[in-house]
Order: C-alpha cells, then sequence, then structure tokens
C-alpha cells in the first residue's frame, strides 16, 4: 500500500513538471542592425539594458525575452531621423519574465534611458547618457564621457572611467574606483565610497543617513566635498601628503570632528535655529580646497 502510495505520489509530481514545462514561455530572441545615429532613446519597463562597443560603425541591437503566455509584451523598434527608438511595451497584472537588451554601438553617441526596473550595464565606450531606472542598478565599466544617471533603489558602480559624473540613488550604494574627472555623487540612504580618483576641478561626495568615505584623489587645484547628513564624513589621506585648505563642520552638540592636524581657526555658527561648529587649517598652499561636513556624524580625517 505504502509502495502504491509513492508511486503516485512520483506520477502526480512528473505530471506538475510536465504541465509546467508546457505552460512556461518560450525564449525569444531579435536581432536588428542599424547604420548609425545621433542617439538612441530607450524606453524600458523590466528590461536591463546592456551597451557595448561595436565592432563596425554600425548599431547591432540583440533582445531575448521570455514572459508568461498570459502576458503581452511587444518590442518596439523604431528609426525616426538621426534618432533609434527602442521600447517595449506590456499588458497585464503582475508581469513575470525577463527582458535582455543588449546593444553594440560606436563611440561618440548620445544615449538617453529609461526603465521602470531594469539595470545599466555601460562597458567601453565613449559616450553621453542621461538616464534613470527605478529599482534597477548601473554599472559603468572603462567607460569616457559625460554621465548623468539616477537609480531609485539600486546600486551605482564606477570604475577605471574618466569623465563628468552625475550620479545618485535614492537608497542604494554608490562607488568609484580608479576614476578621472570630475564627480557629484550622492545617495539618499546608502553609503557613498570612492578610491583611486584623480580630480580635474569638482568633487562631490554626500549622503544623507550613509557614510561617506574618500580616499585623497590625485590632482591640484581642485575642491573636494564630502559630507553625510547623520553618519560619518571621512576623508582617508591613505599615507600621503596632508596639503591644502581643511575645513570641518559638525553639529555643534550633536556631531564631532576627528583631526590629526591642529586647527588654525574654530568658530561655532546658527543656522535654521540650529548651532555648529566649524573647524579649519591650512598646510602648505591653500590648494586644494577640502571640505568635510556631517550634521550629527563625525566629519573625519585618517592619515
Amino acid at each position: 500500500m505504502k509502495r502504491t502510495k509513492i508511486i503516485i505520489s512520483m506520477f502526480v509530481f512528473l505530471g506538475f513538471v510536465v504541465s509546467a514545462a508546457l505552460l512556461a514561455a518560450p525564449e525569444e530572441k531579435l536581432d536588428k542592425t542599424f547604420a548609425k545615429k545621433d542617439e538612441i532613446r530607450f524606453k524600458l519597463v523590466l528590461g536591463d539594458c546592456q551597451l557595448k562597443k561595436s565592432s563596425d560603425s554600425r548599431i547591432h541591437v540583440h533582445l531575448v525575452y521570455s514572459y508568461e503566455p498570459d502576458m503581452s509584451f511587444e518590442p518596439r523598434i523604431e528609426e525616426r531621423g538621426g534618432r533609434l527608438y527602442l521600447e517595449e511595451k506590456i499588458r497585464g497584472n503582475n508581469p513575470k519574465g525577463y527582458s535582455t537588451w543588449t546593444v553594440e554601438v560606436p563611440d561618440d553617441i548620445e544615449i538617453e534611458f529609461k526603465s521602470a526596473t531594469g539595470s545599466l550595464t555601460v562597458e567601453g565606450l565613449k559616450l553621453e547618457i542621461d538616464g534613470s531606472t527605478g529599482t534597477g542598478d548601473i554599472v559603468l565599466s572603462q567607460v569616457k564621457g559625460e554621465f548623468d544617471l539616477n537609480t531609485g533603489t539600486g546600486e551605482v558602480e564606477v570604475s577605471d572611467s574618466e569623465g563628468e559624473f552625475d550620479l545618485s540613488s535614492g537608497t542604494g550604494n554608490v562607488e568609484f574606483k580608479n576614476c578621472k574627472g570630475n564627480f557629484d555623487a550622492s545617495s539618499g540612504t546608502g553609503d557613498v565610497m570612492a578610491e583611486g580618483l584623480t580630480i580635474e576641478f569638482d568633487g562631490e561626495f554626500s549622503s544623507g543617513t550613509g557614510d561617506a568615505e574618500v580616499s585623497f584623489p590625485d590632482g591640484t587645484d581642485f575642491e573636494l566635498r564630502i559630507s553625510s547628513g547623520t553618519d560619518d564624513a571621512i576623508l582617508d589621506m591613505d599615507g600621503k601628503q596632508i596639503r591644502g585648505y581643511f575645513e570641518f563642520t559638525c553639529h555643534a552638540r550633536r556631531g564631532r570632528i576627528v583631526c590629526p592636524v591642529k586647527f588654525d581657526k574654530e568658530e561655532e555658527y546658527e543656522q535654521n535655529d540650529q548651532t555648529y561648529l566649524r573647524k579649519s587649517f591650512t598646510q602648505g598652499k591653500v590648494i586644494p580646497k577640502v571640505y568635510i561636513k556631517t550634521g550629527t556624524g563625525t566629519a573625519k580625517l585618517k592619515k
């Protein structure tokens, strides 16, 4: 009797497996090639996007997708003048599935990217890109150009790159490694970290409620601002010579300042009915200029 029940259970299980396989949506593919355009505009829903260097002067679009049979997924690809439009249309409640756009593009092209939940990865390209995603990650590697990107809850990672960077996340971490240029990096609640930088003119790294930590960058005549609203703002000299103008700010009663160098000036000031403490020193020349600020955390200079 027990053996009979086991056999019946096995057949029932196999039936479920076969049914699931029959009902599963097949993977679809779409490949298209276009002449070089001035601009590409993405308007995605769930799709991830990978931008890579084209081996020629043309644009190669490769789409892979799979959605449940009761979902209506429609990719739209359209040329209009000097622009290429890549869009997703999805109909149905609680869509389940995936779509990945791998697009090979030549250098010196403008990209406008929007996705509700998808991630964006850019590798080995020289371009200008402006865009946002609701929950996806943003990853830039070995790129050069202008980048104005934000994500609501995703992570931001940039490595081995050069250019103008304006990058933010609402709740995720933001991280830079081995990059050169000008930087405006922020997170609402995540940590903001940077190391191996060369700053040309300006670098700003801030977090609302997370830590902001930067290793002292290369460069000469630049301004560096590191700040956190409620956690620590840290500049790590990483063994480099302390040179330039350094200014530290914190809430007078709820924050603190930690510095291995004696201050030239200390003062308190009022702002929005709160009392803040500001301390500063100059060592050598007055450049670069460094500002380290926190509300209720620690503003710290590490040797």
